[in-house]
């Protein structure tokens, strides 16, 4: 809530409460659809269909959070989950280790020359992303 508040004061905030909101859905999507099924479906069609609705969170959190505290600010949200942000605080909040392969990274800019990441290269485009995202904010917003 308190990040809430923060983003009506300043729109550093916005790209963060992208990412904290787009993380909780992953963990508790990822643990409740992947983790703790009950079903027979092969685990492959089961992560296709968690990949959608990921997906369908994320563009309907950025809509909201557009028409809430702006379009560029919500854009730079969506920076830091390209840049595969959202992926390495996933690990950290859930206080496990960074993989030293990542093979779903594929829509990352770096996944899009090489299909398997290492954990430098994943954390070198999370920075970046970082860096790009508030880069934008700051030149937009002329802090």
């Amino acid at each position: 809530m308190l990040l809430i508040a923060i983003s009506f004061y300043t729109p550093l905030a916005v790209p963060l409460l992208f990412l904290l909101v787009s993380n909780l859905f992953d963990i508790l999507g990822y643990h409740f659809t992947l983790i703790r099924r009950s079903t027979t479906m092969p685990e492959k069609e089961i992560i296709k269909a968690y990949r959608i609705n990921q997906l369908m969170f994320d563009v309907m959190l950025f809509i909201f959070l557009g028409l809430l505290f702006g379009w560029m600010p919500a854009f730079c949200g969506v920076i830091l989950k390209l840049f595969g942000v959202q992926d390495v605080t996933y690990y950290i909040f859930l206080q496990k280790s960074l993989p030293e392969e990542w093979t779903w990274l594929r829509w990352t800019p770096i996944g899009w020359f090489k299909n398997i990441l290492t954990k430098k290269e994943v954390i070198t485009q999370a920075i970046t992303g970082v860096i790009i995202s508030y880069g934008i904010l700051i030149l937009n917003f002329n802090f």
